[in-house]
């Protein structure tokens, strides 16, 4: 259970961080770190809450994690 707490935390972290990214600074090489960094821990809390059967959380993450990347790829 403390592994999801972590995770919770991690995707608020690199969300806020994929944020201020994109609005200060849409950097030509950041955006690529900031866009993995938000699916990879995105994709780990998707994983995690359908191995507990946590189905809203899941695809409120993976709404998030559109979210969050959709900007960069409207951009482009």
């Amino acid at each position: 259970m403390k592994s999801i707490k972590y995770l919770q935390v991690a995707f608020l972290f690199v969300g806020v961080l994929a944020v201020l990214e994109f609005t200060l600074i849409r950097g030509m090489f950041s955006w690529l770190i900031a866009v993995a960094a938000v699916i990879v821990v995105g994709s780990l809390n998707v994983i995690v809450n359908f191995k507990h059967k946590e189905w809203l959380h899941a695809l409120l993450y993976i709404l998030s994690t559109v979210a969050l990347c959709m900007g960069y790829f409207v951009v482009m």
